[in-house]
């Protein structure tokens, strides 16, 4: 998998987590529409299914060899103030980051079972978003955090551009993804001038069944 080109951004995620994670998991408006779903109902329309995962990590060449067939299953989504983000899952995998001007490999640890996928769209047009910051904090029936921090704007072979990052799920069962979405700085049209200009706080309930693939 390959990033969407963009200079510094772990620099700049990094400063934004500590900001927009504030309050995550307050987000009470009523103008939030969120639906969960049961992970291994749904598959995204890409087929990993000839990849022996064994239990482990994938080797580089094996996760570069089925890049462009990797299944994500559907957890869930949420949508306010006219931006819509899904949730996805797939099988933790090795990718790369601009880090300054060097690109640099960020290979899954091995406590990371899983890797998620957020498209950010907006919610009228279904044109995904470029150019945002987001974090995203994980927390667990009893309400623990199990996974926190910025996501990595990225792109792949057959997903196109969206955020993400590998996790720890320790076990199956609810979880809810609590997300921030720092507005896109991507240059506008005119029409979309006054879209997507505030910081949106999101919440996605899943049930997770252990499972990263069908």
């Amino acid at each position: 998998m390959t990033p969407m080109t963009r200079r510094a951004c772990t620099a700049a995620a990094t400063v934004a987590t500590a900001a927009l994670l504030a309050g995550c998991g307050d987000d009470t408006s009523s103008n939030v529409s969120a639906s969960g779903t049961t992970a291994g109902g749904h598959a995204a329309g890409h087929d990993m299914s000839g990849m022996d995962m064994g239990g482990t990590t994938p080797s580089a060449a094996s996760q570069k060899s089925h890049a462009s067939t990797m299944q994500m299953k559907k957890l869930g989504t949420a949508t306010k103030d006219g931006e819509s983000v899904e949730l996805d899952i797939s099988e933790p995998v090795t990718f790369s980051v601009y880090e300054g001007d060097q690109l640099v490999k960020h290979a899954p640890r091995k406590d990371q079972n899983a890797h998620v996928m957020l498209l950010l769209s907006d919610a009228e047009t279904g044109d995904r978003l470029p150019d945002a910051t987001i974090t995203l904090r994980i927390t667990d029936a009893a309400g623990k955090v199990v996974s926190s921090g910025p996501q990595y704007p990225m792109i792949g072979m057959g997903m196109g551009i969206h955020y993400g990052d590998n996790v720890s799920l320790p076990k199956a069962g609810k979880y809810v993804a609590q997300l921030v979405v720092g507005p896109p700085r991507i240059g506008r049209h005119a029409d979309t001038t006054d879209r997507w200009r505030t910081t949106t706080r999101m919440s996605i309930p899943f049930t997770w069944d252990g499972a990263t693939t069908r």
